[in-house]
């Protein structure tokens, strides 16, 4: 599905930071519930990747979860709506399944979601 969309999936690059963890999300998969995060990296039409990370680097220092952490208008969403629609044909296409998406066997999460069906 990620091809389908010019996307590519990689692990967490920083899984120390606990960012799935903090996540709305969670609270789903803490009860087995399999759910995903969709991120946008740090590749931007028209730069390189460093470009991108030191923006980031930037927006967590000096701007995320403090008052200046608001809507800019030089801001391009295009990334975001394509990750949007990615993320709502992957998980029409999971509804559709005949039977429900399972965890990978062993994934810390897999004996909850087997709990639950108990």
């Amino acid at each position: 599905m990620a091809k389908d969309f010019d996307l590519e999936l990689l692990p967490d690059p920083n899984p120390m930071a606990g960012h799935y963890y903090r996540s709305d999300h969670f609270s789903l998969a803490r009860v087995g519930i399999p759910a995903f995060s969709v991120d946008p990296g740090d590749l931007y039409e028209g730069h390189d990747e460093a470009w991108g990370h030191a923006q980031s680097e930037d927006y967590v220092k000096h701007h995320y979860h403090q008052p200046s952490d608001e809507y800019q208008a030089n801001w391009d969403f295009r990334g975001n709506a394509k990750l949007a629609r990615f993320g709502f044909v992957l998980g029409w296409l999971a509804s559709e399944q005949p039977k429900p998406v399972e965890w990978k066997p062993g994934d810390e999460f897999e004996s909850a979601r087997k709990k639950s069906e108990q």
